[in-house]
């Protein structure tokens, strides 16, 4: 069964024990998906400079955060690896000339297991964990993701998972709504039309083009943003969009379902 790719927002740890809009919408996404054979995930909170392929055989929960409740830190999502699957990968990455090495050690940092918990509850699927560099340009994150579309046709998964806005400097911590500022609305919808259209020129440069981009994607912190391209680089061969959900909290922080190569 061939498998979509997505871009899922993992918002704040918070949503690991939360129930709301978009906590069920991962869960039906999860329910209404193909079950994978395993998973490929590109993390925001995973940066390297070379790309990097989780190797481990089981994969560590990390709880890459602080201030939060203690029932956060007691939760463990105890998914296997999958060494072949990343082995593959890099040999992929290889005949693409995508220079990339396997990790052993690390886990599944809270940009991995936050929406995985959601989807799958039962921690029964194995993952790969992916780095993302924020320092590439835009058609190299692009290229990495599309390298490895292949898997899809096998049953395996491919996620992006970060946020498409998402900036401290502006988010109100106070608000309780589950709508946006009008600044966040107007940048999502501007990069609704573009995905939707597959307008990778624009896409590529949203920087600039975008309404509000500074305010959604600071300049030192893309991190959050990249994973969108290499999720849509899996892609490619299908060029198809659907915005699943979006929601906000904190007023601006997005929470963004993009599938994309659905039939």
């Amino acid at each position: 069964m061939k498998m979509p790719s997505l871009f899922l927002a993992h918002g704040a740890p918070l949503l690991a024990i939360e129930r709301n809009q978009y906590t069920e919408a991962l869960k039906q996404l999860g329910e209404e998906l193909p079950r994978p054979r395993a998973i490929l995930i590109f993390s925001a909170h995973w940066e390297s400079r070379v790309q990097a392929v989780g190797t481990t055989k089981l994969n560590a929960t990390i709880h890459d955060f602080g201030g939060f409740p203690r029932e956060l830190y007691e939760i463990q999502y105890p998914a296997k690896g999958d060494p072949a699957l990343a082995a593959e990968a890099l040999r992929i990455f290889a005949e693409n000339n995508i220079p990339a090495t396997a990790e052993p050690v690390r886990g599944l940092d809270h940009g991995a297991w936050v929406v995985l918990r959601m989807m799958y509850p039962e921690a029964d699927i194995p993952v790969v964990s992916l780095s993302v560099n924020p320092q590439l340009s835009a058609e190299e994150q692009y290229a990495i993701g599309k390298a490895l579309q292949a898997f899809r046709e096998d049953g395996v998964l491919i996620i992006g998972s970060g946020g498409t806005v998402h900036n401290f400097a502006y988010m109100s911590m106070r608000s309780d709504t589950e709508e946006g500022d009008e600044w966040a609305v107007a940048f999502e919808e501007w990069l609704r039309d573009r995905i939707e259209a597959w307008d990778l020129e624009s896409l590529f440069r949203y920087d600039t083009l975008a309404p509000y981009a500074r305010q959604a994607v600071p300049l030192h912190g893309s991190e959050h943003f990249v994973p969108l391209l290499y999720a849509m680089g899996a892609a490619d061969e299908d060029r198809t969009a659907a915005r699943e959900h979006i929601s906000f909290r904190y007023g601006s922080l997005s929470h963004v379902i993009w599938k994309f190569g659905a039939k």
